[in-house]
C-alpha cells in the first residue's frame, strides 16, 4: 500500500517530467532545435527544504566542487526548463540563483516568432520591453535566448499581457512550468 504523502510525491515527478518533455517538444518544434542532450552532461541534484521558510530566490543543493560543479552553470528542471544559475559552490554544496530572484535579468526569445525580450526575475517573473507591435499571445512559450545559457531553455508561458506606462513597449506575465516549493532533484549542466 502506498501513503497518501507517496503518490503526492509521484504525482509531483510525474507532473515535472511531462512539463519537461513539453517543453522539449515545444523548442524543437519552434525553435528547430534538435536534440541537444548530445552536447551537455547533466548532473542531477537534490534540494535540500526550505521549510517552513519557502525562500524562491534561491535553492541549496546536495552537490558542489568535489562533483564538478561550478559557479555559473546552468540549472533547469528536468532537462529542457530553466531554473537558475549556481552563484556560489561549497565542497559539497551549492548554492542556485533562481528566476524568482528581483535581481535577475535574461535575454529571451518569445514563440516560434523569436520576438525579442527581457525576463524580468521576481516572485511573479514578467517580461518586459518587447515592442507594443508584436504578435505576442497568451499561451505563447518564453525561451532563454542569454549567450551564458544553452539556447531555446524554456521558462515558462505568457498568461497576461498589458500595454506599460511608456506607450512604446508591452509587458506579460509568465506561468512558470513548475511550482519551486514542491522541487526535490533539479538537473545541473555542467558541460556545454
Amino acid at each position: 500500500f502506498f501513503s497518501r504523502g507517496d503518490i503526492y510525491q509521484e504525482n509531483l515527478l510525474l507532473k515535472q517530467k511531462v512539463e519537461d518533455l513539453e517543453a522539449q517538444i515545444q523548442r524543437n518544434q519552434e525553435l528547430g532545435i534538435m536534440n541537444q542532450e548530445l552536447d551537455n552532461k547533466y548532473l542531477l541534484a537534490k534540494v535540500f527544504s526550505t521549510y517552513p521558510f519557502n525562500v524562491n530566490n534561491t535553492l541549496t543543493l546536495n552537490v558542489g566542487k568535489k562533483h564538478g560543479v561550478k559557479e555559473g552553470v546552468v540549472v533547469t528542471v528536468g532537462k529542457n526548463i530553466l531554473l537558475g544559475q549556481i552563484i556560489e559552490v561549497f565542497e559539497n554544496k551549492s548554492i542556485v540563483r533562481t528566476v524568482f530572484d528581483p535581481q535577475w535579468q535574461l535575454p529571451v526569445r518569445i514563440s516560434q516568432d523569436e520576438i525579442d525580450a527581457l525576463l524580468t526575475a521576481g516572485i511573479e517573473p514578467k517580461i518586459t520591453l518587447f515592442e507594443k507591435d508584436m504578435p505576442i499571445q497568451v499561451g505563447d512559450a518564453v525561451y532563454s535566448a542569454g549567450s551564458d545559457f544553452p539556447y531555446g531553455l524554456k521558462i515558462g508561458e505568457i498568461i497576461k499581457v498589458k500595454q506599460t506606462n511608456s506607450n512604446l513597449f508591452k509587458e506579460a506575465r509568465l506561468k512558470m512550468p513548475y511550482n519551486i516549493n514542491d522541487l526535490r532533484e533539479v538537473y545541473i549542466v555542467i558541460n556545454r
